[in-house]
């Protein structure tokens, strides 16, 4: 379990480390967890950390990329 959510923290990095719509899309491909609710939740703790340490430029990104994921996942379930 420890492993899996590891790797799934991987996989957000690597996701918002993306500096275009097309790397953001293959990331996505490549790391099909961060379409799971388990990665919406993340980021979700992700954004509230950075805005709890006053970080709201960094949480206003996440937010960004996390309804990006989130649009993607509406279009797979349609």
């Amino acid at each position: 379990m420890e492993n899996q959510q590891s790797e799934l923290y991987q996989a957000i990095d690597t996701f918002i480390q993306t500096t275009t719509k097309e790397h953001a899309v293959e990331v996505i491909e490549q790391h099909q967890e961060l379409l799971t609710d388990k990665a919406d939740i993340a980021f979700s703790t992700i954004i509230h950390n950075a805005r709890q340490q006053g970080h709201e430029t960094t949480a206003k990104a996440l937010d960004e990329r996390r309804d990006f994921i989130r649009s993607i996942r509406e279009e797979k379930d349609n």
